[in-house]
Parts: structure tokens; C-alpha cells; sequence
């Protein structure tokens, strides 16, 4: 079941999902732009080979987290969106978005989201 966390002009959302023999959280961040909804980072928090994408819907860079598991990707994702959002939205293609971030609303998100993804994890 998807969640969503509002956090000022962007939202994040968040589900468990199985893909081509991996599975894992799947965290997304999404702003308006030119007046529609926008997917513009995919975080995949896989067990095995966790990953996260810049503008998934449109020029779709893929990093990849080498060494990472699930639990240690879900941590980073988690002080990326804290803490150098703006940076990475900006890195996606999307200074203007990262323009109006207002950092304590996506603290705020990021503390509601890291809460649902602990108790998920500890009902595994």
C-alpha cells in the first residue's frame, strides 16, 4: 500500500514492491511542474541492488548504491531527502522546484516517512 507524506512543494511516497527478482522500498519525490505532477526522484531501496534514479520519468540517470542492502539504503535515502534535496533536485534538472523547498516541511515528511518505514520493517 502506497503512503504519501506532504512536505511544502513537493510530496513523497512511499510502498514496498517486488521488481525482476528484487524487492524493497520504492520512495518517490514528486512536485507540480508546468501545472501536472511530476515524478522527479525514485529512490529503490532493494535488497540486492538498491539504486536510485534522477528524473525517472524523462532522461532517467540511474546510480547505483554498490554495497549497500536494504536497511543501509533506506538510511541514506532518508538523510538525502533531509538534508540535500534541493541539490538533488537540482541534479534531476529542476532548479526551480528546488527553489521553493521549505526545509522544515520536508524534515517534518522525512521524520513521518522514516517512522512508517521502521514499523514496516519491524512487522517483517
Amino acid at each position: 500500500m502506497q503512503r504519501t507524506f506532504e512536505a511544502g512543494n513537493v510530496w513523497l511516497t512511499a510502498q514496498y514492491r517486488h521488481f525482476g527478482g528484487d524487492e524493497g522500498f520504492d520512495i518517490r519525490v514528486y512536485a507540480h511542474v508546468n501545472g501536472s505532477p511530476r515524478q522527479i526522484l525514485r529512490f529503490d531501496c532493494f535488497k540486492y541492488q538498491p539504486h536510485y534514479h534522477y528524473d525517472p520519468m524523462g532522461r532517467d540517470e540511474h546510480v547505483e548504491l554498490a554495497g549497500y542492502g536494504m536497511s543501509d539504503a533506506i538510511l541514506w535515502t532518508l538523510k538525502q531527502l533531509a538534508y540535500h534535496l534541493p541539490e538533488m533536485l537540482t541534479q534531476a534538472g529542476y532548479p526551480d522546484v528546488a527553489a521553493g523547498i521549505q526545509p522544515e516541511a520536508v524534515r517534518r515528511a522525512v521524520g513521518q516517512l522514516e517512522q512508517h518505514l521502521m514499523a514496516a520493517l519491524s512487522s517483517a
